[in-house]
């Protein structure tokens, strides 16, 4: 019986140190794979991001800026031609409209050529000469166009072209001929000269 009793004393012996063996083998397993971990989380926190992720999101914003600018390329360029074309339309426009307004004395221009061919009453051809320089007067000023005063007017550079000075009982720099009328344009606060009176000044 103490044989058998030293042989179990032996086995549980045995299995007690295969026992803590494995406890020892495993702790070192269960160390080593805490380890593993922590130094697997140590190179992905000291690893800086991915530049592939930072290089596509550079990219992605440049081609969305570059989007951007072609559009507003597109519509800035519409924009000059659809200005351009307003503007060509409405030169055209004033230009007709223009032209309307004066046709009305051409006809009556050739009414009167056709009239003196046939008639050799001069002062009727004066006549119907006169009323057409005023029917075209009254053309200009439905275009806001005016004639510029001149003779017994102070000399103004801004509306008047001087072309011959000459001694005059008038008092100087005022004008006593004038050679060619001046017309300027006028609407609201807006004028523009078409033409310089072309005058003559006294000294």
């Amino acid at each position: 019986m103490k044989a058998k009793d030293k042989n179990k004393d032996k086995e549980k012996a045995k299995e007690v140190e295969v026992s803590e063996e494995i406890k020892e083998e495993a702790a070192a397993a269960e160390a080593k794979a805490e380890s593993g971990e922590k130094q697997e989380k140590k190179e992905k926190s000291e690893k800086p991001e991915k530049k592939e992720s930072g290089e596509e999101k550079l990219a992605a914003m440049l081609e969305e800026a570059k989007d951007k600018f072609l559009r507003k390329a597109a519509e800035f360029d519409n924009f000059k031609k659809r200005t351009a074309r307003e503007k060509t339309e409405n030169f055209t426009l004033g230009l007709c409209g223009a032209v309307e307004k004066l046709l009305p004395v051409l006809d009556n221009l050739d009414r009167a050529i056709g009239a003196a061919e046939g008639n050799d009453d001069k002062d009727a051809l004066l006549e119907g000469i006169k009323m057409v320089r005023s029917q075209f007067v009254e053309a200009l000023g439905a275009l806001n166009v005016s004639e510029i005063e001149a003779v017994g007017k102070e000399f103004d550079p801004d509306l008047h072209n001087a072309v011959m000075t000459g001694e005059s009982d008038e008092p100087s720099n005022t004008i006593t001929d004038e050679f060619a009328k001046g017309y300027i344009y006028k609407s609201g606060d807006s004028e523009r000269v078409i033409r310089h009176s072309m005058v003559k000044v006294a000294t």
